[in-house]
């Protein structure tokens, strides 16, 4: 059995942190042009929207594990209706959608390479999340549609 390395700070959760920061490290090191620094901004900024949201839900800060692959939430234990469960996949879309609307406006008066980059890193991610493939958020988002949708079906009975 292979023994995974886990670091515990407040409601983070670092899987095998030695070697996300080696990782992390060297991708930094050899990103000469800034574009990964704006793609995981991006992704940073899409995982707090699911965070401010579980917050407006909860009133506390969700455990997150951070892994080589991205940030999770733990939801167990928490009883989230398809709709909560619902918001609380889009919201991260969201925020990329609106940081790209918001940038769209922005560049509309003053076009940078890196405004353009920034617009395009959100406009990917926000996209990207929402293809239905577990574990994207669209594929949460589907899954919820589906339950919301049998509920109703077996409530309208045998018509």
């Amino acid at each position: 059995m292979k023994h995974r390395d886990t670091r515990r700070l407040g409601p983070l959760v670092f899987r095998d942190p030695v070697l996300l920061c080696g990782a992390l490290y060297v991708l930094l090191y050899f990103d000469a042009s800034g574009f990964l620094r704006l793609g995981l901004l991006t992704a940073f900024l899409h995982e707090w929207g699911h965070i401010l949201l579980y917050c407006a839900f909860f009133h506390r800060f969700p455990v997150i594990e951070v892994t080589m692959t991205g940030f999770c939430m733990r939801l167990c234990g928490n009883a989230l209706s398809p709709g909560r469960r619902f918001w609380l996949a889009a919201a991260g879309p969201a925020v990329n959608f609106l940081l790209a609307s918001l940038w769209a406006l922005r560049l509309g008066r003053n076009m940078t390479i890196r405004g353009s980059a920034f617009l395009a890193a959100n406009l990917l991610t926000g996209g990207f999340n929402l293809l239905p493939i577990p574990p994207l958020d669209g594929a949460q988002m589907a899954a919820c549609l589906y339950a919301v949708w049998n509920s109703h079906k077996k409530l309208a009975g045998n018509d």
